[in-house]
């Protein structure tokens, strides 16, 4: 009866311990997201300026949604945000394609070298993406190895260039997107039950129906999951495209170029919440829509 006391104390001292270690999370996660994130907000409110800015900043035609009207006015800007949009998405749905084989190899089977091709499969995620622009320079320029190969081999450069066109620029995302999507996708992988498939094997369910009838449901909240990662990072992947880019840009190369060359921040910040508000809106409806989904099927 007298440890009854004792007891009922422990409760609040270790809620309060939990606060106390969760008290740097907090305090990182406050000064180094939610401050950026507010000061950007509040300055992309503010009028245009910079050294060629020509939107009239501190007219008295302002409003607090100037910048972000400019950026749907401006053809320049709005083919940036076009160039983002399809190069994430492409990135996106060709890395969550291309790393099911690698996940299901790694998840799945034992074999001689298994963690060194892991290893090798990680590598370019600790890369910069201005060292990756230019092995891809390397590979796919004008003189690269593939053209200069290929010249040899059939008497004409093949993909001479492609490195500065948009498919050079998937190529490259996607040599640092895959192994993203491998590791995502393998961890879900790894938790599949080997008996379910060896029920549906015993049934007389041929290899294809049983991975697009046990596999793919189980996997598919991972698979949105890969998309979703992949094309949040592409979207504000900055230094392949600073290296690739040549004929046509990206926004977050405009978004640099209004900070170095322009220094009209205000524009630059209202690019940088456009495109942190276009990652956290196809987050928020992917999740949604994966909810919805197995919460009906799973009625």
């Amino acid at each position: 009866m007298e440890a009854a006391p004792l007891a009922t104390g422990a409760g609040p001292r270790r809620r309060a311990w939990e606060l106390l270690l969760a008290l740097p999370l907090a305090v990182v996660f406050a000064a180094f997201l939610l401050y950026p994130i507010l000061t950007i907000l509040l300055t992309s409110l503010k009028p245009g300026s910079g050294v060629l800015h020509s939107g009239g900043g501190g007219s008295s035609s302002h409003t607090i949604f100037s910048n972000y009207l400019e950026l749907f006015r401006d053809p320049i800007y709005c083919e940036a945000m076009l160039h983002s949009l399809v190069l994430s998405a492409s990135v996106a749905l060709g890395a969550t394609l291309l790393c099911l084989g690698p996940a299901w190899l790694f998840a799945r089977y034992e074999f001689p070298g298994k963690r060194l091709m892991r290893a090798g499969f990680a590598l370019p995620m600790s890369l910069s993406g201005i060292l990756v622009g230019f092995l891809a320079v390397i590979m796919l320029g004008r003189v690269g190895f593939i053209p200069q190969m290929s010249q040899g081999l059939t008497g004409k450069a093949w993909l001479s260039g492609a490195a500065y066109q948009l498919s050079g620029l998937v190529i490259a995302y996607l040599y640092f997107e895959i192994p993203r999507g491998v590791v995502t996708l393998e961890s879900a992988l790894s938790k599949f039950d080997p008996r379910l498939d060896a029920a549906a094997r015993s049934l007389g369910a041929s290899r294809w129906q049983r991975f697009l009838w046990i596999v793919l449901p189980l996997i598919a909240p991972a698979l949105v999951a890969t998309f979703a990662v992949t094309f949040s990072v592409s979207l504000g992947s900055f230094g392949v495209a600073l290296v690739l880019s040549k004929r046509f840009s990206v926004l977050p190369l405009e978004l640099f170029h209004q900070v170095v060359a322009i220094t009209n921040f205000p524009l630059a910040s209202a690019m940088a919440v456009f495109l942190i508000a276009l990652a956290l809106a196809l987050n928020f409806a992917l999740g949604r829509w994966m909810r919805r989904h197995f919460s009906l099927r799973h009625a």
